[in-house]
């Protein structure tokens, strides 16, 4: 189970695998709503205090393959391009760095503590992993401070007063919404028996949208598997999984919708694809590439991820060719004298570790970039009240990782860019995703 834990910090990073990009870095006009007069906490005349957490991989190196090196180094440096241009409506920015484990999870909870009752900033940007998101709540509920980051879910932003916690990305509740959008309009599931693989803490998921959607479809359904997974043992589930993959067997089940990060994890996946080798997988997670990948390395055939489907934006090369990116990199390559490789590039380190230069470099310059904008929006009266009524009245956003993104009242992940794609393991240099469908906005979804 520490293998699904790492697993899901990588991919909350993001590792430059696939990733969206805008078309244009044209600013978004301004419609404000309100201005409340005064500063928030961290704000001064010239300056605004920005915590920024990192995931320390030194804690995790012997569990990892793929790392960020010198992570504040790439927040500096668009933190130090922005300063250098002039700061937010004339305030430079302060960066307050921490560096946190991803294990225990109470590491969090300190760093929270940290960034606003120590260093009293205004907002806080960064990978966190926070599976109960207990962190989150301490930052945007406790502390009423602004926190845009990523692993959010819809759970999470509900629990949080409307407008502080925002992801560049997309929930897993959304982003599994748009995958049975998608699987329905292009008829994958026509002619199977599905079935479903989730965990106690997704079932809500699985009732409110996979249901309902096959419902709509009208295809055969087979039995609902709910692992039981507590802490790191994954023993009991491992048993649960035997008893339902001979169930699905008997009922004929041919495809299946993983729902949550356990059950996509190479652990399960495995054992499914090795009992009944023809089952079509669907998952409402793209950091199963990284367990596709994996068995490339490993020289796995057949590969038990090969065509797992899911909802994702532009991939491979086709990220590496847009405005934004070269905006990133153009900046990046400036400040810090490191040239970012292309992703599908392996750079080693000495101790054997994939150096993730062009993952470490995009995850900065997202977070950096979307907190910029918003803030400047805001205006000179750079304060809670201001920035929550900035948001709920965005729509359209530039976001680094998507085309198409949008914020506003009650919907607080910005990325609406997707279309289905398969896992290939065959794509040099080790697997990456393939579209089925072209990416669309699904900002209705």
């Amino acid at each position: 189970m520490l293998a699904v834990v790492f697993a899901i910090v990588l991919g909350a990073c993001g590792s430059g695998v696939s990733k969206s990009s805008p078309s244009t870095t044209t600013p978004t006009t301004s419609r404000k709503v309100v201005d409340v007069p005064g500063l928030g906490t961290g704000v001064t005349k010239t300056e605004i205090r920005l915590g920024v957490q990192m995931v320390d991989f030194t804690c995790i190196e012997g569990a990892v393959d793929s790392i960020y090196v010198n992570q504040e180094q790439a927040y500096q440096a668009f933190i130090d391009d922005i300063n250098e241009h002039g700061g937010i409506n004339g305030r430079k920015i302060v960066p307050v760095y921490k560096s946190v484990c991803p294990v225990p999870f109470d590491l969090g909870i300190a760093a929270c503590i940290s960034f606003t009752e120590d260093a009293h900033v205004f907002a806080v940007i960064g990978s966190m992993y926070d599976p109960a998101g207990d962190a989150r709540q301490c930052i945007t509920k406790q502390h009423k401070t602004v926190l845009i980051t990523d692993g959010v879910s819809q759970e999470m932003i509900d629990k949080s007063p409307p407008g502080l916690l925002l992801t560049g990305n997309i929930t897993p509740d959304r982003r599994l919404k748009v995958i049975m959008e998608l699987v329905k309009a292009r008829h994958t599931l026509d002619g199977k028996k599905v079935g479903v693989l989730t965990e106690t803490t997704s079932t809500g998921r699985v009732k409110s949208v996979v249901t309902p959607t096959l419902d709509a479809i009208g295809v055969e359904q087979g039995s609902e598997a709910v692992l039981s997974i507590s802490g790191l043992d994954t023993q009991a589930a491992q048993t649960q999984l035997d008893s339902f993959i001979e169930r699905w067997k008997s009922e004929h089940v041919n495809a299946l919708i993983l729902v949550g990060a356990a059950p996509s994890s190479k652990q399960f996946v495995t054992k499914v694809k090795a009992a009944i080798p023809d089952m079509l997988l669907i998952s409402d997670t793209t950091d199963v590439a990284g367990g596709g990948q994996d068995s490339v390395k490993a020289h796995v055939v057949p590969n038990p991820y090969d065509g797992i489907i899911t909802a994702e934006g532009r991939i491979g090369l086709e990220h590496s060719k847009t405005p934004h990116y070269t905006y990133c990199k153009k900046i990046f390559e400036k400040q810090t004298g490191i040239t970012i490789p292309l992703p599908n590039v392996v750079v080693k380190l000495p101790n054997g570790k994939q150096n993730d230069i062009y993952g470490n470099a995009e995850n900065a310059c997202s977070f950096v970039t979307m907190f910029r904008t918003i803030a400047e929006r805001v205006g000179k009266n750079l304060n809670n009240a201001n920035w929550v009524s900035t948001v709920n009245d965005f729509g359209p956003i530039e976001v680094m990782n998507t085309d198409d993104a949008s914020l506003h009242t009650g919907k607080y992940d910005a990325d609406d860019t997707f279309g289905l794609v398969a896992f290939d393991p065959t794509v040099k240099p080790i697997g990456d995703w393939r579209h089925l469908t072209p990416t669309q906005d699904v900002s209705g979804s």
